[in-house]
């Protein structure tokens, strides 16, 4: 019988792998440590082959720039902190470029602060630039603008990060390759008796309870930052899985090993999006559609400018707007992929005609299928 592990792992198309900053730290006087980064590029090349999409979400900036800089204080200001996580930010990426080109594989680098990944308009800016990455066959490297961010919105080591990330780009797994197996049933530093919780499908309060915070001169999170990125992550439809990143192949071990922690979600990224987007009371425009548009949005498809036949209210990208048939009634709301002012210019045409007109081509569509919901 198909273990769960196995069965979310085939169904996944897209994953996001997030490595934290103890596995990228080297030892002694070696900075970065090239050995366990060429081993997860190496695990990503086998999920290519697998036709899976892949994205990485990457720590330790801040670490490498304290080390690199000789900086030996925990205690430093966030101007400090800034300095250090735009040097330590220049051997990251770098350290990974190298280590995916030794397997001809492109990357590119993605710096989003809190609020990229939270307001809704910039997220949709992440979003549309990780897939243009996808569809150029590239890696994404996210990581976290620690140079600009200021403490009040950090993430704590990325994790809640990459559940984010996860989140604006529907993904289906969310992998944390972190110093420790997965979550125990206590702090297993300190209790020998502390037993892996292999298997979690609601977070309930014994759980929260077991995650006893970490205390590394490293690693700025711990494991309550990573039950906060399973919360973000389950509730966006997302399965989220731990293991330990310093293994000879930390993913494809996981089947054999059975070391990991997998919390699963009860639903999918697509379903998760679309409650969230049927659960919005407040509009903020209407387009109205053609008859074809109404045929063609009732069978599943996305909104084309050519069926729309006006547009009233003022919205911005990514807002929620209804889109009504010639008799104004509601046939579908969802998330506009233009603002209120250049949906009107492009009302009615062809979508090869919207770079011309607008002197930008975001979308073929206004509104995608995956971005709408159909009222009954």
């Amino acid at each position: 019988m198909e273990s769960l592990e196995r069965k979310i792992f085939n169904k996944s198309k897209r994953v996001v792998i997030k490595v934290g900053s103890a596995l990228i730290i080297g030892d002694n006087s070696k900075l970065v440590n090239k050995k366990i980064i060429s081993r997860i590029v190496l695990e990503i090349k086998k999920l290519h082959e697998l036709n899976k999409e892949v994205l990485l979400v990457s720590s330790g900036a801040l670490a490498l720039g304290k080390k690199s800089l000789n900086i030996k204080a925990d205690s430093l200001k966030v101007t400090e902190k800034q300095a250090a996580s735009s040097v330590g930010q220049v051997f990251l990426i770098n350290a990974w470029k190298r280590a995916f080109l030794s397997h001809k594989i492109k990357c590119g680098q993605i710096l989003l602060t809190h609020l990229d990944a939270e307001i809704r308009s910039s997220s949709i800016n992440a979003r549309n630039t990780i897939e243009s990455l996808i569809k150029f066959n590239t890696v994404p490297i996210i990581n976290e603008n620690d140079s600009v961010g200021t403490k009040e919105l950090r993430y704590g080591d990325n994790d809640q990060l990459a559940a984010r990330v996860a989140q604006i780009t529907s993904s289906d797994l969310l992998i944390l390759l972190s110093d420790v197996d997965g979550l125990y049933t206590k702090n297993p530093k300190k209790n020998k008796s502390a037993k892996l919780i292999k298997y979690i499908n609601k977070i309930t309060k014994s759980i929260e309870k077991s995650c006893e915070n970490t205390s590394s001169t490293i690693s700025v999170g711990g494991m309550e930052t990573k039950l906060k990125a399973a919360k973000i992550a389950l509730a966006a439809g997302c399965n989220m899985l731990i293991t330990k990143g310093n293994k000879t192949n930390p993913i494809s071990s996981i089947f054999k090993n059975k070391n990991f922690t997998l919390f699963s979600s009860n639903t999918s990224p697509r379903s998760a999006r679309k409650k969230w987007i049927s659960s919005q009371i407040v509009t903020k425009g209407n387009i109205k559609v053609d008859s074809g548009a109404e045929k063609a949005l009732k069978k599943g498809a996305s909104l084309l400018p050519a069926g729309i036949i006006s547009i009233t209210g003022k919205f911005d990208k990514g807002d929620i707007i209804n889109v009504l048939n010639n008799k104004n009634k509601i046939i579908c709301v969802g998330l506009s992929s233009y603002p209120s002012e250049d949906a009107k210019l492009i009302a009615g045409v062809r979508s090869n005609e919207i770079e011309n007109l607008l002197g930008y081509h975001l979308r073929d569509v206004i509104i995608h299928r995956d971005d709408m919901v159909l009222r009954k």
